[in-house]
């Protein structure tokens, strides 16, 4: 790794300061809204930094392929950063979410554009193993996180939630300065009137999920987002390039990774609720059956660049999306009566399949597009990731919500996620075998 060394530490830390952030502020947010008040602004809390840090993602991978990564991965921690020290000094609620909405705009580049850096650095071999890491950080952090927050609230103070990010921010700046970046990046236009039109298109998509009355914001957000297809059929150069669409690598892969979000990978969200209401299971142990899936996704994840090589993308999908679907069937069929030993099994199973196909996934994105979309293209993937995420974990949030217990409501929640792992596995096997098939 030589030379690249720094910058891949650089990157560890960035993906450690937004895995650990998410988690934490889910312990902190109660004594935070106690100390402010302003309950009713609680959801909003986290609401502004999903709108924030999800809709940024396709422009920072369009200004990656325009100006190079380095030089806006370093702008992102740096709005994340500043976003950090605001939100650690607030003294309302109105004006801690206006400045987690500033701490969202900066998280929105820092893992697209660590992919995107990955993917230029590193070999498609070494690319599954960096990955690997990556993603071990994430299910870590959510067992690390709450302990975390919840030191921060007893012995210091909840503002040091936000700003332990200070000196992480910096020492992550100071790991990219002696990256060299070897791409040769062109001046082109950027369709700043399409991004707008498609940012508020889904931001009120989004915000649907999260209100009350859906159903004027699902309008709205048609029209809007019919509006921006109509301009962007017009625009010379738009916002999301045509290559994209006529790819077929690009776009199967896309429409697979969103349709496969939408199924089991939500479901983690709610299983520590199902042991701690329903098997009466401590905050602790309960929360520990999620090391499972990393230990799983560790698994899958390190092999796939070299499995590419030698299997094609293709059968990968179809193998990871299998696994899922039958890891799934147990979970749905055994979920009353299942021990903690053969649920952390079978979710190590389904983490085995969660870190191959998120991977692979990755890994296509880039190896399909020519190098002029590469930015765009990955960080298209990871927000259809995140829409597809939040539409799946919304609509399990309700069939939990609206069940007569929690266990009634997992078995509905497993059946929903089963039903959309058997679409993709048919989509599948409708992605091609290798990079060549689409050039």
């Amino acid at each position: 790794m030589g030379k690249n060394r720094y910058v891949f530490w650089g990157l560890v830390i960035t993906t450690l300061i937004s895995a650990l952030d998410a988690n934490i502020m889910q312990t902190a947010s109660p004594t935070i809204v106690k100390q402010l008040g302003g309950m009713e602004l609680f959801a909003w809390i986290f609401v502004v930094y999903m709108l924030a840090s999800t809709v940024t993602v396709p422009l920072y991978g369009k200004l990656a392929d325009r100006y190079g990564r380095k030089k806006l991965l370093m702008i992102a921690v740096g709005i994340f950063t500043i976003g950090s020290i605001l939100c650690g000094i607030a003294n309302s609620m109105v004006t801690l979410v206006i400045y987690r909405g500033i701490q969202g705009l900066g998280a929105g580049g820092m893992i697209p554009l660590s992919m995107i850096i990955v993917g230029d650095l590193f070999t498609i071999e070494k690319r599954g193993r960096i990955q690997a890491v990556f993603s071990s950080i994430w299910a870590l952090s959510s067992i690390v996180g709450p302990v975390l927050g919840s030191f921060f609230v007893k012995t210091l103070t909840w503002r040091w939630i936000f700003f332990i990010n200070i000196p992480i921010g910096i020492l992550t700046v100071l790991c990219l300065i002696p990256y060299k970046e070897q791409v040769d990046f062109k001046k082109s236009y950027i369709d700043y009137k399409g991004f707008f039109l498609f940012g508020i298109a889904i931001t009120l998509l989004l915000l649907a999920t999260n209100v009350s009355h859906p159903l004027w914001y699902v309008i709205a957000g048609i029209v809007v987002f019919l509006i921006f297809v109509m301009v962007e059929r017009k625009e010379t150069y738009p916002f999301l390039p045509v290559a994209l669409f006529k790819n077929k690598g690009i776009f199967r892969t896309n429409l697979f990774m969103l349709v496969y979000c939408l199924s089991f990978y939500g479901t983690s969200n709610f299983i520590p609720l199902f042991l701690q209401e329903g098997n009466h299971m401590s905050i602790y142990k309960s929360g520990l059956i999620l090391l499972s899936i990393a230990v799983g996704w560790m698994f899958g994840s390190t092999p796939a660049g070299n499995w590419i090589i030698r299997f094609g993308y293709k059968n990968l999908f179809i193998l990871g999306s299998f696994v899922t679907a039958l890891s799934g069937l147990l979970l749905y069929l055994f979920v009353e009566n299942i021990s903690y030993a053969a649920l952390f099994l079978v979710l190590t199973v389904q983490g085995f399949a969660f870190g191959l196909l998120f991977a692979v996934a990755t890994i296509a994105s880039q190896e399909f597009a020519e190098a002029e979309i590469k930015g765009i293209s990955t960080s298209l993937q990871m927000f259809l990731r995140n829409i597809g995420a939040s539409i799946g974990v919304t609509i399990m949030g309700v069939l939990i919500n609206h069940a007569a217990n929690i266990v009634v409501g997992m078995q509905n929640v497993f059946l929903f996620a089963l039903i959309f792992s058997f679409v993709a596995i048919f989509l599948s096997f409708l992605i091609p075998a290798k990079t060549t098939a689409v050039s």
